[in-house]
C-alpha cells in the first residue's frame, strides 16, 4: 500500500502544529516546509519549530525543509523587517498582512511536491481569515496555474477553512502548546509579550484548546 504524502506549510505555530499532527494521525506522509523570507521572527520560529516536529516524532514524519521566498517589494523600514511599529495588543487582524506572501509560498512549495512526487499541499487557514489569497477559489487557481506550469496533478488544501481556533486545535488533543510559537519581534528565541500574536497566543495558552 502506497502511503499518502502531503507537504504542510509549517510556521511553528498553534494551528499549523495541529495540521501537522492531525494528518500524522489520519497516517499521511508529512513532509514540513517552512519558508524564509527575512522576517524578524523567523530564527526563533525555526527554533521552536524544530522542537515541535521532535514532540511530534513519527516514522512518517520527514524531516523539515527550507526554502528561500523573495519579498523584497517589502522596504527595510517595514516592521516584518524593522521592528518598529510591530503590531500592538488590540491590532485589527489585517494589521499583519503581508501582501503576496502565500503567492510566493505557495509557488515555491509547488516546485518542492513537484520535485518529491507529493500530490497535496496544506495549510493551516481558519475561518474568518479575511485575506484575499486564503480564499478558496484563490488556492483553486493557485494549483491549477502551479499544474499547468509544471505538469502536475497537485491540490491545495485547507483543512481548517471552515473551523475556528479552539476546533482546530481540538483535532490534535495533546498538542503541547507550549512549544507553539508565534511573534511578531521575538528576544532572542523567546516572545516579547508586547506584541498582537504574543497577546493572542498568551489566551490560547490561558484557557488551553477547547472544542
Amino acid at each position: 500500500m502506497v502511503r499518502k504524502k502531503v507537504c504542510v506549510l509549517a510556521s511553528g505555530g498553534a494551528d499549523s502544529s495541529a495540521l501537522l499532527a492531525d494528518l500524522l494521525g489520519q497516517g499521511f506522509e508529512v513532509h514540513p516546509l517552512y519558508a524564509r523570507a527575512g522576517f524578524l521572527w523567523e530564527k526563533a520560529e525555526q527554533h521552536w519549530l524544530k522542537r515541535m516536529l521532535r514532540a511530534l516524532r513519527s516514522p512518517r514524519l520527514r524531516p523539515l525543509s527550507v526554502v528561500d521566498i523573495p519579498m523584497g517589494d517589502l522596504p527595510r523600514s517595514h516592521w516584518s523587517r524593522s521592528g518598529r511599529g510591530v503590531p500592538a495588543p488590540g491590532s485589527s487582524w489585517d494589521s499583519v498582512y503581508l501582501p503576496g506572501r502565500n503567492l510566493l509560498l505557495l509557488s515555491e512549495a509547488a516546485v518542492f511536491c513537484r520535485r518529491r512526487g507529493i500530490g497535496v499541499v496544506a495549510l493551516a487557514v481558519l475561518r474568518g481569515n479575511p485575506f484575499r489569497d486564503a480564499e478558496a477559489r484563490f488556492l483553486k487557481s493557485m494549483a491549477g496555474a502551479a499544474n499547468a506550469a509544471l505538469g502536475a496533478n497537485l491540490r491545495i488544501v485547507a483543512p481548517y477553512r471552515r473551523l475556528s481556533k479552539a476546533a482546530a486545535l481540538a483535532r490534535a488533543p495533546g498538542l503541547p502548546l507550549e512549544l507553539t510559537f508565534s511573534c511578531l519581534k521575538p528576544r532572542g528565541l523567546e516572545h516579547c509579550g508586547a506584541c498582537s500574536k504574543c497577546e493572542e497566543r498568551d489566551a490560547l495558552i490561558a484557557r488551553g484548546p477547547r472544542s
